[in-house]
């Protein structure tokens, strides 16, 4: 069936009119332009939907049935219309953005709220996930993009950097440690550790960095959020290393943050989003946002404690 809305707004007329002439006017078209869709229309449902008189037309009981399918039809179709032209007017939209809990209380968060105070139709969902399960996320199509530590490109997969920040040493405080205002790498290796998970992107940029310097870490416990690993430190189960602004994700009360000397131990920080797949435009300007943000305040996203 080959049904056009050229007819259905042609039959929705005459139908309301009961007269060709008046639809003809409104549609703005010929009467006899008119007569012809009507008569395809009918060819189409194999249907006759009007009884023709001399000056009026009357719905037919088929007509009748049909009235109520094309309203409802023309009805649907302009309302996607108009969510259409507000999604490209950034009035209404859905993004989901999936990142770590340290990106989000730090980067995402506050980000968030002034988005939504700029663009209040456009609902935002944050996936605050641990670190490995980002790009997953975001492979698994649950996500718009994500935002994480940069490692191991994927072929189907864009990465952004958007900034820098470094490592620092959280301890416990009374450890051995805390007498010195900046941490020799090799000093690390004499005390227990507490980890990321394997799996954990920012634990594999800080292996290979100390791998680099020939210095192995003596691990004694793993977790997979930051959170619990702060917690870890404030109960002296040992140290831990973690973006600067880790220390942000909870109270630092009984911790003790500390820089590394003169080493350049950062990780780097991309957007991810799928190369197959175009943004709709309420994530575009979300993304595109967010990277001003960033500008805007790098020196607070990057600031050593």
């Amino acid at each position: 069936m080959n049904l056009t809305l050229r007819q259905l707004r042609a039959f929705v007329a005459v139908a309301e009119l009961s007269q060709f002439t008046l639809a003809a006017e409104r549609l703005h078209i010929t009467q006899s332009a008119l007569s012809m869709l009507i008569r395809e229309l009918e060819k189409e449902l194999e249907l006759k939907l009007f009884d023709r008189h001399t000056r009026m037309v009357r719905l037919t009981e088929h007509g009748e049935e049909f009235l109520l399918t094309a309203r409802r039809v023309l009805s649907e179709l302009e309302v996607a219309v108009m969510q259409s032209r507000e999604s490209v007017n950034y009035k209404r939209g859905r993004v989901a953005v999936a990142c770590s809990t340290v990106l989000a209380v730090t980067l995402l968060t506050p980000f968030m709220r002034e988005f939504a105070q700029r663009h209040p139709g456009i609902k935002l969902m944050l996936r605050d996930v641990a670190e490995e399960s980002i790009k997953k996320r975001l492979l698994n199509g649950d996500v718009d993009f994500s935002v994480g530590t940069q490692l191991n490109p994927e072929s189907e997969i864009s990465e952004l950097p958007i900034f820098s920040d470094h490592f620092v040493l959280l301890m416990p405080k009374g450890h051995p440690l805390t007498k010195q205002t900046r941490i020799p790498l090799q000093a690390i290796s004499q005390y227990p550790v507490i980890a990321m998970a394997p799996s954990s992107s920012i634990r594999a940029v800080l292996e290979a960095h100390l791998k680099r310097l020939d210095i192995t870490l003596n691990i004694a416990y793993e977790a997979s959020f930051p959170s619990t690993i702060i917690a870890m430190v404030r109960n002296g189960m040992g140290i831990t290393i973690l973006p600067a602004n880790a220390h942000q994700l909870t109270s630092t009360q009984g911790i003790v943050v500390r820089n590394f000397g003169k080493s350049n131990f950062t990780r780097t920080v991309c957007t991810f989003q799928l190369r197959n797949r175009s943004l709709s435009p309420a994530a575009e300007l979300f993304h595109t946002e967010l990277l001003e943000y960033v500008v805007r305040h790098r020196s607070k996203l990057t600031a050593l404690p």
